[in-house]
């Protein structure tokens, strides 16, 4: 018996091929993400508002950030509306919009309120090189019980089309947050 025949007990020919040839592609394949600031609209850029109102408590946290990713948005405007009756659906106007935050600059951005209901107005805008994303979304919040049910729930309306709320209200259970609050705001091209 030869040497190579006995390797071949412990290292099959088709093992060994499949090997190297991973090693190989491993070695020359193009890095996948850039090394730059990735391209305005990518996946790498797609921006999301996070609810979390952790269960009993009456204070709500929101946080806007890049869908997996670090990047640095150009701007963040975030404007609110309270003091409204909770209808089941957008609320009609008026509203009074107040800012609470127009920020250069951020990775993320965190703001905290006990306002229930409460409505949100977010741009946030990507920029990379010459081109640019604006990533927006008006959204209506309530905490409170469905009908017959002693579960606290989030519920959530949205007026923009694009984002990942469906269409009419969406209810989430308290304790399925803050993974089951994230929502995809809509990529609304180079214009706000």
């Amino acid at each position: 018996m030869n040497q190579r025949h006995a390797l071949g007990q412990y290292f099959p020919a088709p093992l060994v091929a499949t090997t190297v040839l991973l090693v190989l592609l491993i070695l020359l394949t193009p890095v996948l993400s850039p090394n730059g600031s990735p391209p305005a609209g990518s996946i790498l850029t797609q921006a999301t508002l996070l609810v979390d109102h952790p269960q009993g408590g009456n204070l709500t946290t929101f946080y806007l950030r890049a869908l997996g990713s670090t990047v640095r948005y150009a701007s963040i405007s975030v404007w609110s509306a309270a003091n409204f009756s909770w209808t089941n659906g957008f609320p009609g106007p008026p509203l009074t919009w107040v800012r609470i935050a127009n920020q250069t600059s951020l990775v993320a951005l965190q703001f905290n309120t006990t306002s229930n209901p409460l409505a949100l107005n977010i741009t946030m805008l990507y920029t990379s090189g010459n081109s640019r994303a604006y990533y927006i979304g008006v959204f209506a919040f309530y905490f409170g019980f469905p009908l017959g049910s002693t579960t606290p729930t989030m519920f959530s309306v949205t007026t923009t089309s694009g984002t990942s709320l469906g269409s009419g209200v969406t209810s989430v259970p308290e304790s399925s947050l803050p993974a089951g609050g994230e929502i995809l705001l809509a990529d609304n091209g180079g214009s706000p």
